[in-house]
């Protein structure tokens, strides 16, 4: 096979390895205009849905404001459901499924949750959408599920203090399902890290609490 000819092996100008080439650099062009096009066209799709997904979230928290709850959740789930993926989607979905709680549906606010337990579709809400998802299983009687929740939510959270928040919830998750070992591990954690002094002081009080009882099943 003949090899193709090179700027080095012809001693050719830049010019004219351009014009020995002309259909290549055509195509390669053209395909890098596609992919500016194509970003562009992503880029702007991803904008008019958090645009749109803000938009309903406002008319649902006006409807809710004005005394309207049904319309409001008529709203709130059509924005968690089109929109899930945007912030106001994930915000649509906590205040829909409070909406539930408060209403003695603990079970139906639940359900509005599981579709945003995903970095991907809750993006920096994620820790919250754990807490709310653990507030609801303890409002249930499952506090070992809302104790794992609560210690998803610590984990998705890059902020010190409501990191330590979402555990001290776990820890007293665990104390109320009698799991006292793992209970102690993370209040001894929350006692003496210095990052965790928005619970230090309950840390201590619950720690004196698990010396005075026989431990628990773990």
């Amino acid at each position: 096979m003949t090899a193709q000819p090179t700027i080095e092996t012809e001693g050719w100008s830049f010019g004219d390895w351009i014009q020995a080439n002309t259909r290549a650099v055509t195509i390669g062009a053209a395909l890098v205009a596609v992919g500016a096009v194509g970003l562009w066209f992503y880029m702007r799709s991803a904008e008019i849905k958090r645009l749109n997904a803000e938009r309903g979230l406002n008319q649902a928290k006006q409807a809710l404001a004005a005394g309207n709850a049904a319309l409001a959740q008529t709203d709130l789930q059509r924005v968690a459901i089109r929109y899930k993926g945007t912030p106001a989607g994930a915000q649509a979905a906590m205040v829909l499924a409070q909406l539930h709680y408060g209403q003695g549906k603990t079970p139906e606010g639940l359900a509005v949750l599981e579709p945003y337990q995903t970095s991907s579709a809750a993006g920096p809400n994620l820790g919250s959408i754990w807490s709310l998802t653990g507030d609801g299983q303890l409002a249930t009687g499952k506090a070992v599920e809302a104790a794992t929740a609560y210690q998803k939510a610590a984990d998705a959270t890059t902020l010190p203090g409501e990191r330590a928040m979402y555990l001290a919830k776990a820890g007293r998750a665990l104390m109320a399902s009698g799991k006292s070992a793992e209970a102690r591990a993370i209040w001894e954690r929350l006692a003496t890290d210095p990052e965790a002094a928005v619970v230090r002081n309950e840390a201590q009080i619950r720690l004196g609490e698990l010396t005075a009882q026989p431990a628990g099943k773990s």
